[in-house]
């Protein structure tokens, strides 16, 4: 299958996600992050916001503290009384979209070295390190 994204996706935490404020013209809304690229996130929230609404919000997760980060709904969707909301990232400081995009590829690198059977593939200095769950890490 033909992966259309422009960037690499990671999950921020796989059991549990972590919070977001995620705010418009009129109020804030919270939500939980699920995953993360250097284009866009998919938030689980209570509150729907309609698609194409701009809005902006600012990621605080281990290791990545980003500045003000504009964005629209792309999607919004209802699962199990949650809604489902992709965000699509129209402005981001250049090097938090690097370091973003890092912590994906270190990530993807990683699920392609477990999936050929590698052993020795989990090191600090990787940057999502920090958010790592997996049973190889040291």
């Amino acid at each position: 299958m033909l992966n259309k994204r422009r960037h690499p996706r990671f999950p921020v935490i796989k059991d549990f996600g972590h919070a977001v404020s995620i705010g418009t013209e009129k109020e804030t809304f919270p939500g939980i992050i699920i995953n993360l690229s250097a284009g866009g996130m998919l938030l689980l929230m209570y509150a729907d916001i309609p698609i194409s609404a701009e809005v902006s919000l600012m990621i605080n997760i281990p290791k990545m503290e980003t500045k003000q980060i504009l964005g629209k709904v792309v999607r919004s969707k209802l699962k199990n009384s949650m809604w489902e909301v992709g965000l699509e990232f129209l402005e981001i400081d250049t090097l938090d979209s690097k370091k973003i995009n890092r912590m994906a590829i270190d990530f993807n690198d990683c699920e392609t070295k477990i999936a050929l059977g590698a052993t020795d593939i989990c090191k600090k200095e990787c940057s999502y390190y920090v958010l790592c769950d997996k049973k190889q890490k040291i």
